[in-house]
């Protein structure tokens, strides 16, 4: 990776991190507008296969919110995240101490594994240079980590209401990526106005 992606780093890590310092441990901190959206997003996302026994990487987990919206509902899988935002990982391990909640970019370090599934939750949203490029980058790498599936939400360019300094990538336009990576992909957006989900699978489901 080169110097930019580190100073694009920086500046997304300092953005969570401002918020994180302004919010507390709220759903705010994270860049949502609603406790009930995230709620709706995370629904999504566990909707992506079967979850008993299998092993979750969860990308830019912040607080670790979705841990704790798959317990109760999948106990039996390990959930991990990762997240590049020290002060989000710091405060999640205050939360979640039994689980493996740790700082790390996955496009430059190994987070080991093997995982079932990936999924990242709203982690391409903020308005950094590049963040297109940087969305297929993030995309291809929790591809790589993923055995059988990847799960990620954005922000969509079809919303009929778009905030001003927030990124909206084009559905058509990241489902045709995902489709160079894996034929078997799902797009979700029939659950929130102005968000999307993609499911990409390594091979089919039955």
């Amino acid at each position: 990776m080169s110097e930019d992606w580190e100073r694009r780093k920086a500046a997304i890590a300092g953005f969570y991190d401002e918020l994180a310092g302004r919010y507390g441990t709220t759903h705010r901190a994270c860049g949502w507008g609603g406790s009930e959206g995230q709620r709706i997003r995370f629904e999504v996302l566990a909707q992506v296969m079967p979850l008993a026994g299998k092993r979750v990487l969860d990308v830019g987990c912040g607080f670790g919110d979705f841990a704790d919206f798959l317990r109760g509902r999948h106990d039996d899988l390990t959930y991990e995240g990762v997240d590049i935002t020290p002060r989000m990982v710091l405060e999640a391990n205050r939360r979640h101490p039994a689980l493996s909640i740790r700082v790390a970019d996955i496009l430059r370090e190994d987070p080991g594994g093997p995982y079932d599934l990936v999924t990242a939750n709203g982690i391409f949203y903020v308005p950094a240079e590049g963040a297109e490029a940087r969305m297929r980058e993030l995309i291809a790498r929790m591809f790589e980590l993923a055995i059988e599936a990847v799960a990620f939400t954005s922000l969509s360019a079809w919303a009929p209401r778009q905030e001003p300094g927030e990124f909206y990538a084009d559905p058509l336009a990241v489902l045709g990526f995902c489709r160079t990576l894996t034929p078997w992909v799902v797009l979700r957006h029939d659950y929130l106005a102005h968000d999307f989900t993609v499911y990409a699978y390594r091979g089919t489901r039955r």
